[in-house]
């Protein structure tokens, strides 16, 4: 006789197929590295090479970075957490990191790119592709607040979506 595996374990408790912690865990790492590869990585390198060939940056390489981090992280711990209580919360606070790093790029949404000795300037707007770029962590928001008081009034209800049986 074998023992059943803890997957069944929990579709039979509950009725829906759970993923395990450690499955979780490692769907975490798989979504850890091209996050940090997209989201630190090459935005970094392409602002140090821009400082290094004398161009000005339109804003500081740490904040890119402190960005790129604090998303990363709630990105991942957001997956793990999908099937808990925690997953609405994180949610929301996911999507107010990605629009707070938005509003600082929106700060400042002209870029000036000067050629030394010369007196010519070119400018490049990019506000309007910002404010388009919000919208996708706006509504991520609007459904991290649903998803939190969906929870919060009827636990378990999204589960035959997210882990059907």
């Amino acid at each position: 006789m074998s023992t059943p595996a803890p997957s069944e374990v929990a579709a039979a408790v509950t009725g829906y197929r759970l993923p395990s912690l450690g499955g979780r865990i490692l769907g975490g790492a798989l979504r850890l590295i091209p996050a940090v590869v997209l989201l630190i990585g090459l935005p970094v390198a392409v602002l140090s090479f821009l400082q290094v060939h004398g161009i000005s940056l339109p804003f500081p390489i740490a904040t890119v970075e402190a960005a790129g981090i604090a998303i990363t992280v709630l990105v991942v711990v957001r997956y793990i957490s999908k099937p808990t209580r925690a997953f609405g919360p994180l949610s929301v606070a996911t999507a107010a990191v990605e629009l707070v790093y938005l509003y600082v790029i929106l700060l400042d949404a002209t870029y000036r790119l000067t050629i030394p000795g010369v007196d010519v300037a070119i400018s490049i707007g990019y506000r309007n592709l910002i404010l388009l770029l919000m919208l996708v962590p706006g509504l991520a928001l609007g459904a991290g607040v649903l998803t939190t008081i969906e929870d919060a009034t009827a636990p378990k209800e999204r589960f035959p979506f997210d882990f059907p049986p």
